[in-house]
């Protein structure tokens, strides 16, 4: 068995869907590494923090998980869920990237 997008489960979301996957890639690892910033002694700064918050792309344990709830529970949400955010996720960590990194470095000199 190959693996599939749910192209159609993710329309019937509609606007509750990508609300979700924005606010997961918003607020999954960016304000927690800003709350941790004073303990990781590495970071130089807000901007530091900012790029590593950022980019903190959704990776393949979320995709092994959901897929894992699919097939051995058959629960589909956890599937519909994960791969609409996992897809999310590498298309704007993937937008964003050469911009963003163009842009630390010039803050950076």
């Amino acid at each position: 068995m190959g693996l599939y997008l749910p192209w159609q489960q993710w329309f019937e979301l509609g606007w509750k869907g990508l609300l979700l996957a924005v606010a997961i890639l918003l607020l999954r690892r960016l304000p927690a590494v800003l709350l941790l910033c004073p303990l990781l002694g590495r970071l130089r700064g807000m901007q530091d923090a900012l790029f590593l918050g950022w980019f903190g792309p959704i990776g393949v344990a979320a995709l092994f998980y959901a897929f894992l709830s699919l097939r051995q529970a058959g629960v589909e949400e956890p599937w519909i869920i994960g791969s609409l955010v996992i897809c999310a996720s590498i298309l704007v960590h993937g937008c964003t990237a050469v911009p963003l990194a163009k842009l630390y470095a010039k803050h950076k000199r």
